[in-house]
C-alpha cells in the first residue's frame, strides 16, 4: 500500500533520484518504488521456499494514473499474478467512477487476475455494494456474466413517467434475488438481457435485441406495452398489473430456455 511503504526504500531511492542526471517526477519515482518494493519482496519469498505460482502481487494506489501506471510496469516486468484494487476510493458515485475508470483500462489491456472494489459504506450500510460493483465492471467488459443484465431507458421527455423506471428497478432487484436459486438449475441464465424501454422511439428495437423485453408507453402514446422475447412479438400488455404480468414472463422465459 503506498500509504505505508518501507521509508528505508523510499529515502534510498529518492536520493538515487535526485543524483540522477535526469531526475524523474515525484509521482513517477513512487509509482517506482511501489513496483521495486512489490518484486523484491516476490523474490524473496520466493528464496524462502514460496512458489512462484503462488505469489499474487498488489500494489494499492488511491489515484486512477498512479494505479494504472504501475500496474502497467508490473505487467512489462515479471509475470506473477496481478491483484487490482484502487485503495481508499471514496464513497458513493465518485469511488464507483474511480475505481471502474482505473481497473477498465487495465482489464480491457489484459491486465490483472484479481480484482476487488474498496469502497466507503454509508453509515451502517452493507459491504455488498463492493460485490455488485466488481461483478458488473466485469459483466460490462464482457469478462465474467454473474446475474442476467437489466437494458433500461435514460431519463428524457418522452419518458415523464416513472412507471418504467419502478418495473426497472423490480426486474433487477427480482433478477438478483433469483440468482441463487436459477444458478445451479438453469446454466447460462446469468448471460440474460433484460430490456425494459420507456417509450416507442427505442423501446421496440432495443427489446428486440433483448432476450426478452417490454416497451413501456411514453408521454402521450397508447397505454399499451408489446413484449418481445428473441426478436419476436409475442404479446401485449395493459392495464394495471403489467409489472407483475412482465415478471411471470420472465420466469417462463427461464425455464423455458435455461432449464
Amino acid at each position: 500500500n503506498w500509504g505505508s511503504m518501507d521509508q528505508e526504500l523510499v529515502v534510498r531511492m529518492m536520493d538515487e533520484n535526485a543524483r540522477a542526471a535526469e531526475p524523474l517526477d515525484n509521482d513517477r519515482v513512487i509509482r517506482e518504488i511501489m513496483v521495486v518494493s512489490a518484486l523484491d519482496n516476490a523474490r524473496r519469498a520466493e528464496e524462502l521456499g514460496l512458489g512462484r505460482e503462488r505469489i499474487l502481487l498488489s500494489c494499492k494506489m488511491s489515484g486512477v494514473q498512479d494505479l494504472i501506471g504501475v500496474y502497467r510496469e508490473l505487467s512489462r516486468r515479471c509475470d506473477y499474478a496481478l491483484h487490482l484494487g484502487l485503495t481508499e476510493a471514496g464513497m458513493g458515485s465518485k469511488g464507483i467512477v474511480a475505481s471502474t475508470a482505473a481497473l477498465a483500462v487495465l482489464l480491457q489491456e489484459g491486465i490483472g487476475d484479481t480484482i476487488r472494489i474498496s469502497l466507503t459504506p454509508e453509515p451502517g450500510g452493507a459491504r455488498t455494494q463492493e460485490v455488485q460493483v466488481a461483478q458488473e465492471i466485469l459483466q460490462s467488459m464482457g469478462l465474467r456474466s454473474f446475474t442476467p443484465m437489466v437494458i433500461a431507458c435514460p431519463g428524457c421527455g418522452r419518458t415523464s413517467s416513472v412507471f418504467f423506471q419502478q418495473l426497472a428497478q423490480e426486474i433487477q432487484a427480482y433478477l438478483r434475488q433469483q440468482m441463487p436459486l436459477w444458478r445451479d438449475r438453469y446454466p447460462g441464465v446469468e448471460e440474460m438481457n433484460v430490456a425494459v424501454m420507456g417509450c416507442v422511439v427505442n423501446g421496440p428495437g432495443e427489446s428486440k435485441h433483448a432476450n426478452i423485453g417490454i416497451s413501456l408507453p411514453g408521454s402521450g402514446e397508447v397505454p399499451v406495452a408489446p413484449v418481445y422475447e428473441d426478436g419476436e412479438k409475442t404479446v401485449t400488455l395493459k392495464g394495471e398489473h403489467i409489472a407483475e404480468e412482465f415478471q411471470r414472463l420472465v420466469e417462463q422465459y427461464v425455464m423455458r430456455h435455461y432449464g
